[in-house]
């Protein structure tokens, strides 16, 4: 099989590889779709994360069950499925609570075994979730991103009377505007690429803008931090009002200052976000196979697997103009 591997710091190849084969309890999945993730670009450009060189990347995907283990119940060839990526010790207090995204030593498929940038991967049973047949499967791609979202905007508690402000138009930035429109009389959009400024509008932002507002008048109650800089970070504490909750949803590429004060005097509340829970999956599948949440606009390509390293350097161009990139390892059926 072709698969796209990490060797180190802007250096991805395609490699053929022996097609993996499935145990008792795994599923062997012909993948449909693989999204480029933020993470994988920090992988890209720092070499974040990854514990053995070289791996095959990626950890968003939707995929056809093509093989069973004899264990597997719940499964079975035809099956269309998205996975839960996470690999955690399954050992610790978090696990058991089955607060996985907790767990100390918590990991992704991609950087601590192999991912989805393949044309198979093998995934044990309990780490999937089935697609309904009607969904098409370049939008359950997109299923890992919008849990991620979902558990952002479950962390900011948002009421119908608040402001909310987003930082960065990125797939979370993006996934969050549309999972929080409902909730909130207005959100606000910050992103320094003016080619996702019609995009956010189009997905339902009442107001884009490029720097963050220096007004007090125009501070919002709550900001998701989706950028995942320093500078983002610091704007977002100044952003709030006074009593204003920050949900840090960005991941950060090393250590960042900020001013102390601003949390102090304006007394305000933090959470951070790890990934996601199980049923932040599971409810994403039933947003997008209900249609209330429709992922297709964010998707700006699909590309083979062997442009992989080209889907890398389009994210990472300093003109970006893209939100979402899909890699298609090989003819999907939907």
């Amino acid at each position: 099989m072709l698969a796209a591997r990490y060797y180190g710091i802007k250096d991805i190849r395609i490699e053929k590889l022996p097609k993996p084969t499935c145990n008792s309890k795994e599923v062997l999945i012909k993948v449909a779709y693989a999204g480029i993730c933020g993470s994988d670009l920090h992988i890209y450009r720092k070499g974040m994360f990854v514990s053995s060189v070289p791996e095959i990347m990626g950890h968003e995907f939707s995929g056809v069950v093509e093989e069973v283990g004899a264990g597997v119940t719940g499964l079975q060839p035809g099956d269309h499925v998205v996975g839960d990526p996470r690999v955690s010790c399954g050992d610790c207090r978090w696990c058991r609570q089955e607060k996985v995204n907790l767990c100390p030593d918590l990991g992704f498929i991609g950087e601590v075994c192999p991912g989805c940038f393949a044309e198979y991967l093998v995934l044990n049973e309990e780490r999937l979730l089935k697609v309904p047949p009607g969904v098409e499967l370049f939008k359950a791609a997109l299923v890992e991103p919008l849990a991620v979202a979902l558990h952002a905007v479950g962390k900011a508690n948002l009421s119908p009377l608040e402001a909310l402000g987003i930082i960065g138009a990125g797939p979370v930035g993006l996934l969050t505007l549309l999972v929080a429109r409902p909730f909130v009389k207005q959100i606000l959009v910050i992103d320094r690429v003016p080619a996702r400024f019609e995009l956010a509008r189009r997905l339902g932002a009442d107001r884009v803008i490029q720097m963050l507002p220096k007004n007090p008048s125009e501070q919002v109650d709550v900001v998701v931090e989706a950028a995942g800089t320093g500078a983002t970070l610091r704007g977002a504490l100044k952003w709030l009002k006074p009593g204003g909750r920050l949900v840090m949803a960005g991941l950060y590429e090393g250590s960042v200052p900020v001013e102390p004060n601003d949390i102090l005097e304006k007394e305000l509340k933090i959470d951070g976000t790890n990934a996601y829970e199980r049923l932040d999956l599971e409810k994403a599948i039933s947003l997008i196979a209900s249609g209330q949440v429709d992922v297709r606009p964010l998707i700006s390509h699909i590309l083979t697997l062997e442009s992989a390293a080209e889907g890398f350097l389009m994210l990472t161009s300093p003109d970006i103009d893209v939100v979402k990139i899909l890699l298609a390892p090989a003819p999907a059926v939907d």
